[in-house]
């Protein structure tokens, strides 16, 4: 019977006499005595278990080790396309401008004009979130351009959508420049658990990279807005993002002790890798072997975590394949992707009429799936992998180019779960 082979999803390694088990299936990791990993070793995929020892068959039971893989797969396809209909959550990008008071070189938006929303786009929303009868939940997360430039509009629109009677919650992605008491106190009213603002080094670094249209220096008033946003506005969880690429990539560390010390530990500051995603033009990109030394670096050299080594949950998937994902511009018109908002050739709809190029809609929900891709669903990491960016998959078919969406971890499964299991044991040494 298939429920007793093999799993193929089961992987196996040794390093520094450390005898290791990885299951995707499960997202399980265990350490094997010896002679337990020399007789699993033996075996290929689909290879009958039956002659295996009982505690070793119950092991594998227990994180699916044993399995029917066609099944296990099918399963795994069916629950991610259930969750991309479930019509209760509703994740809704809004922007309640396209202006932005900053001039950063890598940049993705295309428009910068004074857009802003109106007082009957807002009631538009609104009538918009109640044509969803079956939502219970809404998630909103507030973009722009720069958000806080029309923060009256999120104040305002905030209050419409709290009043609607479902679960609410919202997050915003901000240069942060534009907080001050006033503003951070009034945000603490709107139910926004969580705030990106993103800097990319310290005062001389970030100031050459992200100012003020007119050059001037924004560090310093970030820094002070982010104090304004822990003293009146504490329960908003604060992230800091930074964009490395070659220029920055050696000052991360500095920023981050510098961050770290200036607000206790509670602040977290993250990498990011900035990319030609809207074929503008970026350069001193890193690439996918930069990427994976820049993180095994920083775990090498400072004991820091920040590309997990670890799989993550395919229910992680990007909310562009769901429903009822929706990314709204200043005058009511629909994106499929924030990626793409300012960009009128990439509309596909609007509040009001919902589908007006419905070609462009569905290549969003369909496109370059990773279900119905024959690589990714023979691959040990499907049933972790979230397919990569649904963004750059579909351009990357539409130009005709080879896909490369792969988490870092395929490159080298073995580092990356070795870096884990020390992760692991250091959290053991010191709880």
């Amino acid at each position: 019977m298939a429920e007793n082979r093999f799993s193929r999803f089961n992987y196996l390694f040794s390093r520094e006499n450390v005898n290791l088990l990885y299951n995707s299936l499960s997202n399980a990791f265990v350490a094997l005595d010896k002679e337990s990993y020399d007789l699993l070793s033996k075996l290929q995929p689909g290879e009958d278990t039956s002659t295996l020892p009982e505690d070793i068959k119950e092991m594998l039971l227990k994180i699916k080790g044993i399995a029917n893989d066609e099944f296990e797969v099918e399963k795994i396809k069916y629950v991610i396309r259930s969750t991309r209909f479930n019509d209760s959550h509703l994740a809704l990008t809004i922007n309640p401008t396209l202006a932005c008071n900053f001039a950063c070189p890598y940049c993705f938006e295309y428009d910068h004009s004074g857009k802003t929303m109106t007082t009957e786009i807002e009631d538009q929303i609104v009538e918009f979130i109640k044509s969803h009868s079956e939502a219970r939940s809404m998630r909103v997360t507030w973009f722009g351009g720069e958000p806080l430039i029309a923060f009256n509009r999120i104040e305002s629109l905030s209050n419409k959508l709290m009043s609607l009677g479902l679960e609410y919650d919202a997050g915003i992605i901000s240069n942060g420049y534009l907080v001050n008491e006033d503003v951070a106190k009034r945000m603490s009213q709107l139910k926004i658990s969580t705030m990106q603002i993103t800097l990319d080094g310290l005062k001389d670094r970030h100031d050459s990279r992200r100012c003020l249209k007119n050059g001037g220096p924004t560090f310093d008033k970030i820094i002070s807005s982010m104090r304004l946003l822990r003293e009146f506005a504490p329960a908003i969880r604060i992230g800091v993002r930074v964009n490395i690429d070659h220029e920055n990539d050696r000052e991360f560390i500095t920023l981050y002790k510098f961050i770290a010390k200036e607000f206790d530990g509670k602040i977290s500051v993250f990498p990011a890798f900035t990319g030609d995603s809207t074929e503008k033009g970026t350069c001193n990109l890193y690439d996918r072997n930069e990427r994976k030394s820049f993180a095994i670096r920083m775990f090498n050299e400072h004991g820091l975590v920040f590309d997990n080594f670890y799989p993550q949950s395919f229910s992680m998937e990007c909310a562009i394949r769901k429903r009822a994902t929706y990314v709204i511009g200043p005058e009511g018109e629909l994106y499929g992707c924030w990626n793409d908002v300012g960009n009128p050739s990439r509309v596909y709809g609007n509040i009001r009429e919902n589908l007006t190029n419905e070609s462009l809609f569905i290549s969003y929900k369909t496109k370059a799936d990773p279900l119905e891709d024959s690589n990714c669903l023979k691959c040990l990491l499907f049933p972790v992998c979230n397919g990569g960016c649904p963004y750059e998959r579909i351009k990357r078919l539409e130009r005709g180019e080879t896909q490369n969406d792969c988490p870092l971890i395929k490159d080298n499964i073995d580092d990356y779960l070795w870096f884990h299991y020390l992760c692991r044991q250091k959290t053991k040494k010191n709880p």
